[in-house]
Parts: C-alpha cells; structure tokens; sequence
C-alpha cells in the first residue's frame, strides 16, 4: 500500500515537471514569434518611410529673401530648392524663407534675420533684397539671384572677381541669345539695326554686346542710340533707306513707351523684330529669346552648395551670366510677315500664341415671376 502510494505521487511529479517543460517551450515559442513579428512591421515601416539622403555631415541655416511676386522670383525659389534637394544637400540646410514686396519691411526682416546671429548664408531674389543685405553685414556669405548688372550697381568690384562676400548669377537680358535666334530663324538675313536709348546704361550695354555678336555670327549690324522721338524718327527711316533685313531692340523704356511707333513701321515695311523681353513679343515683335529663371535658382544653389560645404569664398566665384532659354516665335507675326522658319529651326523654338478668353457664360434666363409686368 505504502510502496503504491510512492510510486503515485513519483508519477504524479513527472507529469508536473513535464508540464512546466512544455509550457515553457510554448512560451518561448511565443516569445520569439512575437519578437519576429515586431521586427517585421518595424522593417515595413523603415521600408515605407521616406528616406532623407544628403551627402554632408555639416549642417547650416540658410536665409533666402525674395523680393518681388512674380513668376520669375518664385521661379527663382524654386529652382534653387529643386536643385538642393536632388543633390542632397536640402537634408543638410535650415532655410527660413521670408517673401516681402514692400521694401521697408523686406529691410527690417533682413535686419532681424542677421541679428539672430545663426544664419550661416543669405540667397536674395531680387534686386533690393540683395542690396540691402549687402549693406548690412559685409561678413555673412551671400548669392544672388535675378540681379541684371551686378558690378554696375556695385554688389561686386567686378564679374569675374567679386572680391567682397557677395556673388551669384546675373539674369542679365540674354542679347547673345536673341541674336543668334536671327540666325536661327532668318538664316538668309544679313543686316540688323540695333535701336537703344542713349540714356539708359543697361540698354546702351545690350545694344552693344547685340553688335557685337552679330558681327560674331556674320551680320551686319548699324547701331542707333536713341534719345527722343524725333531720333526715333530718324533711325526708322534710315532703316528704311538702307533696307535693313531686321530690327533688333532690347529692354529699353524708352523705345517700350514707343513700341507701337516700331511696331508700326516694321510691319509697314516687312522688317521682323526681335526683342528683349516676352512683353514686346505679345505685342507685336516676331521673336525672342527669354531666361529660364528656375536655371537661375539651380545654379545659386550651386554656387551655395559650394561656399558651404566646399569651402570656397564668395570673392573668389565669379559671377554667373549664361542662362537656360527658351526661343519663342509670335505665331500671328510669322503668318503676317509670311515668313517661313527653316524645318531645323522648329525644335529650337517654341511658337506663342496670344492667350484665347474664355467665351463668355450666356446670361441665365429669367424666371416668368421675374419678367412678368415688363
């Protein structure tokens, strides 16, 4: 009896520790599945997360001020971030993004902003922008952009060498450019006039560089500097005596608050011209050759990308002046001069056609209780 109720409990015990045995294995097996769970959302999340890549260890605060409202300055914003961020380089850059037309205020921000004492460079967007930055500290980095002379105005000692810690990229008018689109479009052409006011720095500069890459490019180009209407006057008809092929004029105020006086006298005669800006080609010009402002952002962001993480000082990195364009053609003013642009011309060019309005809405009809009495 005794030796029965030993063997019992001896059985008894074995199952318990048999029982403890296999619940720790179902345990651990629990425990393990549950770890591999976990490290498996965890992989499909790191998976689905965005990745930030950049190539530098460094970190810096950047200021961009941007003066103006236009397509051209948030093109010029753009660019610059666009190209930041697809060279890696975004990851690594603090930038605080001030946008102010009103020139006071854009003053007091920029004060603000070096007062804080952290901002490592400044990219400016404009002309005002970069000049008062440029006054106010004469230690922090800057780049700017859209600026059309900036040795004339003093931002740099000269283009090639700024000198000072101020540099960036001009978006001077792309006379070089607009000429060549002569070639391009009128290959037989062999006499260009170039009209600029006698008092506008910038448009005497443009007269000249257009000139001189006429002769370049095989043309033969007669200057008239113009100083009122009745030299207007004169230049359009010596223009007419000499049978000149083409007019060319650039951006000029001038010559824009008499647009229609050339314009006029152009198609009178069939003589196509090619202008300075977008604004002439809508009103009448044949053709131009316009900067790609977003080419402006991409390369400041280069000339950034440089200064901060390459080390090289702004006096030592000239500044940039060949931009990206876009060759535009005024479709109404072709078909009006009949003239026949050469079929490997056609992918250089792009044809503008003047915006269509809508058709207007027809006016909704009115109800009887409304016109009844009428």
């Amino acid at each position: 009896m005794k030796k029965n109720l030993v063997i019992a409990l001896s059985v008894i015990l074995i199952i318990a520790v048999i029982g403890v045995v296999v619940f720790s294995i179902v345990l651990a097996m629990n425990k393990q599945k549950n770890i591999d769970t976990a490290i498996s959302t965890n992989d499909q999340a790191a998976a689905s997360a965005p990745v930030i890549e950049t190539r530098y260890d460094e970190h810096y605060k950047v200021g961009v001020i941007q003066t103006g409202l236009g397509s051209a300055s948030k093109d010029c914003y753009g660019g610059f971030m666009m190209e930041l961020d697809e060279n890696g380089v975004l990851a690594s850059l603090d930038v605080e993004y001030i946008v102010e037309d009103n020139e006071e205020l854009c003053r007091t921000k920029i004060k603000e902003l070096i007062a804080g004492g952290d901002i490592d460079l400044l990219y400016t967007i404009g002309r005002f922008a970069s000049e008062t930055a440029a006054e106010l500290t004469k230690d922090i980095p800057i780049v700017f952009g859209a600026v059309n002379s900036p040795d004339e105005v003093g931002l740099v000692e000269s283009n090639e060498a700024p000198g000072g810690n101020v540099t960036g990229v001009s978006s001077y008018t792309p006379c070089f450019e607009q000429i060549d689109l002569i070639h391009t479009i009128l290959p037989k052409a062999k006499t260009v006039a170039a009209l600029y006011s006698a008092t506008d720095q910038d448009a005497v500069l443009q007269g000249i560089i257009a000139a001189r890459e006429a002769k370049n490019i095989g043309l033969d180009c007669t200057q008239y500097t113009i100083e009122d209407k009745a030299a207007l006057e004169s230049a359009l008809k010596k223009i007419k005596e000499n049978k000149t092929e083409v007019i060319y004029i650039p951006v000029d105020k001038f010559l824009s608050s008499n647009i229609a006086t050339i314009l006029d006298f152009a198609n009178e005669n069939s003589i196509p011209v090619i202008c300075g800006d977008e604004a002439t080609l809508a009103q009448g010009a044949l053709g131009t050759s316009v900067i790609n402002y977003e080419s402006i952002g991409r390369k400041a962001a280069g000339m950034v990308e440089a200064i901060l993480f390459e080390k090289k000082a702004p006096a030592t990195l000239s500044v940039m002046y060949k931009h990206d364009c876009t060759n535009m053609v005024n479709k109404a003013v072709r078909d009006k001069l009949k003239i026949e642009i050469p079929a490997t011309a056609l992918g250089e060019i792009e044809l503008w056609e003047a915006p269509t309005e809508p058709p207007a809405s027809p006016a909704p009809e009115k109800k009887a209780a409304e016109t009844k009495g009428e």
